[in-house]
């Protein structure tokens, strides 16, 4: 039977989805490294001309850093709960072991105990 969907674009499309999964520039991250682009220099003002927009700034500035911090913290939470995860499963897995040999363990006592 043919397959019901094929790959046509799959070789004109590698390099854009390398380049996704490759992703190494912190330069380029948004979140990271906050809007490329001054307020001011789009308006032609200078950044001192303004004491409203110096301080608007520097309040932007300030969530910028603010929302830096969360993000790392988030990625951090994120680590975090994979660790957990990965040692609740072996905690399962240890514990269906641990249920299996004591099961095996009482039975083989229980027929010791018959044939005394």
């Amino acid at each position: 039977m043919p397959p019901k969907f094929k790959k046509e674009y799959e070789g004109s499309r590698e390099p854009e989805r390398q380049a996704l999964l490759d992703f190494a520039s912190d330069e380029d991250d948004f979140f990271l490294r906050g809007p490329n682009a001054q307020p001011d220099r789009l308006l032609g003002k200078s950044r001192t001309s303004d004491p409203k927009l110096s301080r608007l700034q520097n309040q932007v500035d300030e969530v910028i850093d603010v929302m830096q911090d969360n993000i790392g913290r988030v990625i951090d939470r994120g680590e975090c709960l994979e660790d957990l995860q990965d040692k609740s499963e072996d905690l399962s897995s240890n514990a269906d072991t641990f249920r299996i040999r004591a099961k095996g363990l009482r039975n083989k006592m229980w027929w010791k105990q018959c044939k005394v």
